[in-house]
């Protein structure tokens, strides 16, 4: 009986999947075919990702803002497919003379990209000679044509050295901030994915868009002048040949504390109680399973840091570095602690995934750039912001890191989420903080313009309203589905999702069919209008009877994207009622809804919609009646 049950139950999935009018491209069809992706949102049988060890050592030289290292990575080939070639991506191109980038900058800081001094694989050096047709750049992509086929299920073994400016002026995400301190990011040359979708990655950095990466291993050192300090995804694998005692005791006082602990203070640097005077120090970082490392370093920055269980036994340690006085920063380490904490047991619910998350301050007003366990921030001026901010960096640990979504494809995947998130946990912080409204206004100032896309297409070609499409738009339709399903089976779904894609790579199809398998129901009346079609939301009220004792009116659907029905009534005593109508409402096509509603006296004015709750055009959701 439990097998026909589970047939049954199965079977109702694969249905309700194929019945889906949720438009598939055909690369999904053909993953599908072969079995990597399913229509039920779980990962198929046949389902693989690529990984590389990296062992790098890497120097970097403050004074003439320039980082030089050599890298060997290992390459494993999970694939069906024999592979003849490889696609390197060497980020810093972005800066080199005749790359594409999306915004003009002249000439400034203009160069000649990463210089590679010398390539081998498998111990074979390759000639760099470009048109050779071993070795081809482009923007920022470098091919190599390898001198054997790599079998599906081997490896192979490429080493550089390479050497890179970091700016100083376009610091696109990462670069020198001045006075000793720089974040480094987007460093070392790094294999792109090859996955069953597309083969290889092969979109170039151009700066709008940001990150796909496989999860890998890596073996990392920064040699440094014994003055700085260096904060890095992964763990520091030697701190008693960097750090003084005195040190090292706090960061182990920290990583067991609820309260913040000022492992560094500024005045420590003069009087020489950090680091270990060794002329150089060598810093040596582990990170396992990882899309991506990343690190900081300063000669003069304060540390403070604490730490929060995630689950029974594991606590994260939450670390900021910021200069001296910068504006909230003295509370940032906590700011980090709660985040974790929410994200841990709240929304999502699942507990962080890594050991640390380090927040540097950058010397801007704002904005902010993620890297796995790190985050390159600004220091807003208004308190709300700055939690927002955290928070928002933070929970790219979830989205893209953990998740691997791609984010040169599909940026609301993980920016939604990430612009979605905070609202709620900011609150509780400052009372007074508007948690949606703001984000709403933002969509509502874009949605239905001939210039906005949806957010389906993808991000690279998608960039007239970027910001609308990967942060605004998704982000509103997030609360709308939140509120569409209940905090209860939305979150449910969402860790569903999470531990059927963790450390993959999930499309927006298998995030659609998770959640409608969860929800069990097709949610394609959702999808569609607010992920993949032209559209605007827009409701407008029509009063249709009033007499002593009822009220009747409709509410007609004007725009495509559905949304949730707020109804005020004020009475001419000053009293109001609300009523609320879920967006399922408008699913299976319709376009209004009547409402009858008792009432026990005289009505003064009736309208719809709330500031959190998107509708391009006001003016017909008010209806004034005489008193």
């Amino acid at each position: 009986m439990k097998n026909v049950i589970a047939f049954l139950f199965l079977t109702s999935l694969m249905v309700l999947a194929q019945n889906s009018s949720i438009y598939l491209p055909i690369e999904f069809q053909r993953a599908v075919k072969n079995k990597t992706r399913t229509l039920t949102g779980l990962p198929g049988e046949s389902y693989w990702v690529n990984k590389s060890e990296y062992k790098i050592k890497a120097e970097l030289l403050p004074d003439s803002s320039m980082i030089k290292g050599n890298c060997v990575i290992k390459y494993f080939n999970n694939s069906p497919n024999n592979l003849s070639s490889l696609v390197i991506r060497l980020y810093s191109d972005i800066l080199k003379k005749g790359s594409v980038r999306d915004w003009y900058i002249g000439n400034i800081e203009l160069n000649d990209g990463v210089k590679i001094s010398e390539l081998k694989v498998n111990g074979e050096e390759l000639d760099l000679t470009i048109g050779t047709g071993s070795v081809q750049r482009s923007s920022t992509n470098m091919v190599i044509k390898l001198p054997e086929e790599l079998q599906s299920g081997g490896n192979v073994e490429v080493a550089v050295k390479w050497s890179l400016l970091i700016p100083k002026i376009v610091k696109v995400r990462m670069g020198n901030y001045g006075d000793g301190e720089f974040f480094v990011a987007y460093w070392y040359p790094q294999i792109a994915v090859y996955d069953d979708i597309d083969g290889w990655d092969r979109v170039e950095y151009s700066g709008a868009v940001e990150f796909y990466n496989d999860f890998n291993d890596y073996d990392f050192e920064i040699t440094l002048p014994d003055k700085y300090v260096v904060w890095a995804t992964g763990e520091l694998q030697n701190s008693e040949e960097v750090f003084k005692d005195s040190i090292i005791n706090k960061i182990f006082d920290a990583k067991e504390s609820d309260q913040t602990v000022n492992i560094i203070r500024a005045e420590d640097y003069n009087t020489g109680r950090v680091t270990l005077n060794n002329g150089k120090n060598i810093w040596k970082f582990k990170a396992v399973n990882v899309p991506d490392v990343s690190f900081c370093v300063s000669d003069s920055y304060c540390w403070d840091a604490a730490s929060v269980e995630v689950e029974p036994g594991r606590r994260v340690l939450t670390s900021v570095v910021y200069e001296d006085g910068a504006v909230h920063y003295d509370k940032a380490a906590q700011y980090s602690r709660s985040t974790i904490e929410y994200l841990s047991d709240d929304l999502p619910g699942y507990p962080y995934p890594y050991q640390h998350v380090t927040t540097f301050c950058n010397k801007n007003e704002g904005g902010g750039m993620e890297s796995p366990m790190m985050a390159n921030n600004g220091a807003p001026q208004i308190e709300a912001r700055h939690i927002n901010l955290t928070f928002h960096e933070i929970s790219h640990n979830y989205f893209p890191f953990m998740m691997g979504t791609n984010e040169r494809k599909y940026a609301w995947m993980d920016e939604g989420w990430a612009s979605f998130l905070p609202e709620e946990f900011v609150v509780k912080y400052v009372e007074s903080y508007d948690p949606y409204s703001g984000r709403v206004g933002s969509y509502e100032a874009d949605a239905g313009l001939e210039s906005e896309l949806p957010p389906i297409v993808l991000s690279y070609s998608n960039k007239s309203k970027y910001r609308t499409s990967a942060y605004d738009r998704p982000a509103v339709a997030y609360l709308e589905l939140y509120k569409l399903l209940g905090k209860e089976t939305f979150r449910k779904a969402t860790l569903e999702y999470i531990n059927r894609w963790k450390n993959k790579h999930p499309l927006p199809y298998d995030f659609f069919f998770t959640f409608n398998e969860v929800a069990g129901e097709d949610l394609s009346w959702f999808w569609n209008p607010w992920f993949n079609e032209y559209g605007y939301p827009d409701l407008a009220l029509s009063l249709e009877d009033i007499n002593d004792s009822e009220i009747k009116f409709s509410v007609i659907k004007e725009g495509n994207i559905p949304t949730r029905v707020a109804v005020t009534i004020e009475y001419n005593d000053g009293t109001t009622q609300k009523l609320y109508k879920p967006a399922s409402v408008w699913k299976n096509g319709i376009r209004k809804i009547s409402i009858n509603q008792k009432i026990d006296k005289s009505v003064s004015k009736i309208w719809i919609g709330e500031s959190i709750i998107p509708d391009i055009d006001v003016s017909n959701n008010t209806v004034v009646l005489d008193k």
